[in-house]
């Protein structure tokens, strides 16, 4: 696994450090998300598209 070095101001160091007892896995967790809301967004409007395609699909009721 690749490392990677970001800079924070002590003011928001401190803060982190008294909610959570990892940093590091904090800011994992939060990438994930991010990226996840990313991919989430993308299929919303590569969906979008499809729709506006109108290629005579139909919704199935079951």
């Amino acid at each position: 696994m690749a490392k990677i070095s970001i800079s924070l101001p002590d003011e928001l160091l401190t803060y982190i450090d008294g909610k959570v007892k990892n940093r590091s896995a904090l800011i994992e967790t939060l990438l994930k998300q991010w990226q996840q809301q990313k991919e989430d967004e993308a299929l919303a409007i590569a969906c979008s598209v499809v729709d506006e395609l109108a290629l005579g699909w139909e919704s199935v009721d079951t």
